[in-house]
């Protein structure tokens, strides 16, 4: 039989799934289980999770989504949408109300970055990356490549501000 204690105690309860608040992110937890459960061949419970998470917090989650460690959701994602094929990189804040999906007439999803900070309500569409250390504003419809460190916002959403790197004390 398999056991999922070592993977639950190993990959969600690390301080990189922890909110500010010092408390584990639920909605990381509950699609690392559906994840978890859809590498191991467990389609129907990975489903059956997704269904949770959807009636739970109306947000649909996908299992074969990739998300990267400590990325967190506050608010719970409520009212989310994610594409199944689009990837999200570590440690990214996501508000709720954020879709993150495909346009008409493209194939590829979006690309978010590490360390990206997306607001609520923003719509990011389409074959497009986000950089790292991006900031996407509250109510954006992002549907252009983003470079990194940009601040953005709008309908469509602009370059507001360049900020420095990180880690020369930008």
């Amino acid at each position: 039989p398999i056991s999922i204690k070592p993977h639950l105690q190993r990959h969600f309860l690390t301080p990189n799934h922890m909110t500010q608040h010092n408390k584990p992110d639920r909605i990381y937890r509950l699609w690392s289980i559906s994840n978890w459960l859809y590498r191991h061949r467990l389609t129907p419970l990975a489903i059956l999770m997704r269904a949770f998470i959807r009636i739970l917090f109306s947000a649909d989650i996908p299992y074969k989504l990739q998300i990267g460690k400590g990325t967190r959701f506050p608010h719970d994602a409520l009212g989310s949408l994610f594409h199944p094929d689009a990837i999200i990189g570590t440690d990214c804040t996501i508000l709720h109300g954020v879709t993150i999906g495909g346009r008409s007439g493209h194939k590829q999803l979006p690309v978010i970055g590490n360390n990206v900070r997306i607001g609520t309500h923003a719509q990011i569409l389409g074959p497009i990356t986000i950089g790292n250390h991006a900031e996407i504003g509250a109510g954006a419809v992002v549907v252009k490549s983003v470079p990194d460190c940009a601040i953005v916002a709008g309908i469509p959403a602009k370059i507001l501000k360049i900020k420095d790197l990180p880690h020369r004390g930008g």
